[in-house]
């Protein structure tokens, strides 16, 4: 059995900021956030990790990582984190990856120097952080581009190019998506398939390269005989981790789209799942070339990567983003449990079940998504799972070779 990955966890958080104080205490969207240089360009080292871009920044004298989420608005900062936010500056309406919406305050960041620039009275949202550990401290949201900044991600060479210089990678070649905010974060429009076309959220703080809003499935699926070919699957549970909580139980279909079009680029044979939340094109899209994100012109340019140094741009790729086997949530009171497991697959034989609250693993106790999230498995070696069935009974699983399939 190969290691369950968590890619069902998204960092999306749509929210709105609102620097500017009304009589109702709330706060309405803006971009008062100041930069300490203009007409620059600054190559800023980025990490790549478990499908999620992160950014050192420095604040005073220390690093932190932020985690570059084009699906969250604004930033983020952690109640009781490491990022000394400042007094709350009023209210905002937060909506999660899965749609929640809730009232939360909204603080100031410290300054912070990222790259070469010194950024000033950054605003964001200030959360309860959900149960896990993360490798970031904070997010960066979508407002560094609203801000009128340029900017190219590359995975490859592991940099992220900013720029204010205006049309600085216009005469660079790609293929282009044209993009409109919706509470301030960039969508695009997608052909899934046949002559569908999705709303769809651009949002780097999800780990799927595709992944469909199930409501918008279900009205379009029976419309042509053609698309039952493209479900591989439907099972019945909850994956999708927001900063509210995981999603609601539900139906989650898996589906392989033929192609995925990025303007006259073509992704094939993309696997993908249905959520509760908006329809979203995630981070795994690094993977096959950089993206440059064109603020004034409201574009996206994704310039795939050639298959050897030298050669020319593909017109398509083969999609190689196979979806994890089984899904771990936290439940409402901090436990790890099984949100979800694919029929037919080593989690399902091996008796992994929806439901399942784990207890422990080896000899070791698993109180909390926290103890499990950072349990040291090791590939190859032998573990015994205690679990608690939805039905209240215990159970012992042997895994043989973790993380091996």
């Amino acid at each position: 059995m190969r290691r369950p990955t968590l890619l069902f966890l998204a960092a999306c958080v749509a929210t709105a900021a609102f620097p500017q104080k009304m009589d109702d205490g709330m706060h309405r969207y803006s971009l008062d956030f100041t930069l300490s240089a203009v007409n620059f360009v600054d190559t800023i080292p980025i990490v790549a990790e478990g499908d999620q871009i992160y950014i050192p920044v420095t604040i005073n004298g220390r690093q932190h990582l932020f985690n570059l989420d084009t699906g969250s608005s604004q930033g983020v900062v952690y109640q009781g984190g490491t990022v000394a936010y400042g007094l709350p500056v009023g209210k905002v309406n937060s909506r999660d990856a899965n749609g929640r919406i809730d009232t939360i305050p909204a603080v100031r960041f410290p300054t912070f120097q990222l790259g070469r620039l010194t950024v000033s009275g950054y605003t964001g949202s200030l959360l309860s952080r959900p149960p896990g550990r993360y490798p970031y401290d904070a997010i960066i949201g979508f407002d560094l581009f609203n801000k009128g900044l340029q900017g190219k991600i590359d995975l490859r060479r592991k940099q992220l190019i900013l720029t204010d210089r205006k049309d600085f990678f216009a005469a660079e070649p790609g293929f282009v998506m044209k993009y409109k905010l919706k509470r301030w974060v960039p969508y695009v429009k997608t052909n899934p398939f046949l002559k569908y076309k999705e709303e769809t959220l651009f949002d780097t703080g999800s780990q799927e390269l595709y992944a469909m809003n199930k409501g918008a499935f279900d009205r379009e699926r029976f419309k042509d005989v053609r698309v039952a070919n493209m479900i591989e699957d439907v099972e019945e549970g909850q994956s999708a981790i927001g900063n509210y909580g995981a999603e609601r139980s539900g139906q989650v279909i898996y589906m392989q789209f033929p192609e995925l079009p990025w303007g006259d680029f073509r992704f094939l044979n993309v696997h993908a799942h249905t959520i509760q939340g908006d329809t979203r094109i995630g981070a795994q899209l690094l993977n096959y070339g950089t993206l440059v994100v064109d603020p004034k012109q409201k574009e996206l340019k994704f310039q795939p990567y050639p298959a050897e140094e030298g050669m020319a741009m593909p017109l398509q790729v083969e999609a190689d983003n196979k979806l994890a086997d089984i899904a771990y949530i936290p439940t409402q009171d901090g436990r790890a449990m099984v949100g979800l497991v694919r029929r037919g697959t080593p989690a399902h034989d091996n008796g992994f079940r929806q439901g399942d609250i784990i207890l422990r693993i080896n000899d070791d106790a698993i109180a909390s998504f926290d103890d499990f999230k950072s349990y040291p498995f090791v590939k190859g070696r032998r573990y015994v799972f205690t679990l608690l069935s939805a039905r209240g009974f215990k159970k012992e699983i042997a895994v043989d070779n973790w993380g091996i399939r």
